[in-house]
């Protein structure tokens, strides 16, 4: 494997004190040499940016780390394109400062990539919780309309912290392949769309080599009506994206499963149950439960929701 491919890989930090050792050590013990890192300090009010500091001496890599300090808190969208202002690598790879990844996984990245000249390459994840794991595989092919039609409809996760990007996918369309930064929208799906859209060629991993936290207290979520329509929203933006580059058609059908999907908290979740919202939110979708494979009780339930009887779908849901 050539090693002259230089990768940087992205890390925006905030209130991460207690994980980012762990995950700090995981890059600067990587089994390929040809990596710079930029960290973005997102105004972090903890000891983050000590611990950083603290492994940066440690494995004496000071000459490979770029900091970026924000004045103030500006969000994590805000860090990751100051992240990607910043990079000079070939290729790119975020990672999520309370996660950590296999100490081949860039090795194994860059190897997929070269011997494809693939332009995005990608492996598993690991869901690590406090007492087990589950892996999640993830399928890769170099069928651009596949590939296309996998990140939309999320059968590939759609994050960017397991994906090796070539920079010149955002570079050459700094305008337009850039992250939101608007608290009303989940901007990872429509940046992952775009770059999924721009890439040609697609190298994949067959291991499960990112760890994604799942204890870390500041990041649990919680379904709600405003998660949805932040779903929402950024899918609304990603269909104009794809309807201004002519195709729409090649995701349509995925694309109508992904807005069925994101709107089943609206029905099936105590925490933000509102039957009228779902009805109204993407309706096009509304029949999209009879092709997918769903257990026979909630077709039944979807198909109660979608018809006149509605009214009476909080009775029978329980």
């Amino acid at each position: 494997m050539e090693q002259n491919t230089k990768v940087s890989i992205l890390v925006p930090f905030y209130k991460v004190e207690k994980y980012v050792g762990r995950c700090v050590e995981s890059l600067f013990t990587q089994t390929y040499p040809n990596i710079e890192y930029v960290f973005v300090n997102d105004c972090t009010p903890d000891k983050s940016m000590e611990v950083i500091n603290e492994y940066i001496a440690k494995y004496d890599v000071a000459d490979k780390c770029k900091i970026i300090i924000h004045d103030k808190n500006l969000g994590i969208s805000a860090s990751r394109n100051d992240c990607l202002d910043n990079m000079t690598g070939d290729y790119f790879l975020f990672v999520d400062s309370d996660d950590y990844i296999d100490k081949d996984m860039v090795e194994l990245l860059v190897d997929a990539a070269q011997k494809e000249n693939a332009d995005i390459s990608g492996c598993g994840y690991v869901e690590e919780y406090a007492n087990h794991s589950v892996e999640h595989p993830q399928k890769y092919t170099n069928d651009h309309n596949e590939m296309m039609r996998a990140i939309t409809l999320l059968t590939i996760k759609g994050v960017m912290w397991k994906l090796l990007v070539r920079s010149t996918i955002v570079t050459e369309h700094r305008d337009e392949v850039r992250f939101i930064p608007d608290r009303n929208m989940v901007d990872d799906y429509l940046f992952c769309c775009q770059i999924f859209y721009y890439a040609q060629r697609f190298a994949g991993v067959d291991r499960c080599m990112y760890h994604w936290i799942q204890y870390n207290p500041n990041n649990y979520t919680h379904t709600t009506v405003f998660a949805v329509e932040s779903q929402a929203a950024a899918i609304r933006k990603t269909e104009d994206f794809y309807r201004e580059k002519g195709v729409l058609e090649v995701v349509k059908s995925d694309l109508l499963k992904r807005k069925f999907i994101s709107k089943l908290p609206l029905l099936l979740d105590n925490n933000c149950y509102d039957i009228k919202r779902w009805r109204k939110l993407f309706p096009e979708s509304n029949k999209v439960w009879k092709e997918i494979a769903f257990p026979i009780k909630n077709k039944l339930l979807f198909w109660l929701a979608d018809s006149p009887f509605f009214w009476i779908f909080s009775l029978v849901r329980r």
